[in-house]
């Protein structure tokens, strides 16, 4: 119950307004920070007391959460705050920022599949350059090594952070340098995947620029 002030003549003073927490929100075990859970990385202890990421964030056990960060992972091992949260035992492995990063481009390679299987994939470059001038994408992805920059003039969110290979694979193909997504809500959940990413990538180049809040959900 939130409690009423009273003042000394009698009349009292309504209740500050309490500030509530959103349930997408998590305490941070690096910084002590309530952030999204879009922007963190949910970890849960194993049966071997391993110190395992939870990119789906639904394994069993409960989840400590760590900004996507690299200097945040490495602050909370050398700190043992996975165990001290956790209360209990915990062993994280020490390239557990390689493991993360690896497993996020694997995940924003399965999403990539999802796209194309869903429909709203655009690939090679006449094709993604044509979308982009009819501003009727929602991501544009290019591989860092592209040898030319696409006319963006309407400034679709862009990102350059998966290898032409890794495009590749994850569309079915040998090698793609250029491909974009149209809006849909795997657009979203791809963006999102491709935040952690860079905020995980300690090397950016100045095309990374990623606006999950542009995502369409439908």
């Amino acid at each position: 119950m939130t409690a009423v002030s009273e003042r000394a003549d009698g009349s009292t003073t309504p209740p500050e307004p309490e500030t509530k927490v959103s349930d997408r929100d998590r305490r941070c075990l690096a910084t002590g920070v309530m952030k999204p859970k879009t922007e963190m990385i949910r970890f849960v202890i194993g049966p071997d007391q391993s110190v395992v990421p939870d990119l789906s964030e639904n394994l069993p056990g409960h989840g400590l959460w760590v900004t996507a960060s690299p200097a945040d992972i490495q602050l909370a091992i050398k700190k043992n705050l996975f165990a001290k949260a956790a209360k209990e035992q915990a062993r994280p492995a020490p390239d557990l920022v390689d493991l993360v990063t690896r497993l996020l481009r694997k995940r924003c390679c399965e999403f990539l599949g999802l796209s194309k299987s869903a429909g709203n994939a655009v690939l090679g470059e006449t094709q993604t350059e044509a979308a982009l001038r009819a501003n009727k994408l929602g991501l544009y992805l290019h591989a860092p090594d592209a040898t030319r920059a696409l006319d963006n003039r309407n400034n679709i969110s862009e990102c350059d952070l998966l290898t032409r290979d890794e495009m590749g694979a994850a569309f079915g193909y040998d090698r793609i340098v250029y491909a974009g997504l149209t809006p849909h809500s795997l657009t979203g959940r791809v963006k999102r995947e491709l935040e952690k990413l860079r905020s995980m990538t300690t090397i950016l180049t100045p095309q990374t620029t990623i606006s999950v809040e542009e995502s369409p959900e439908g």
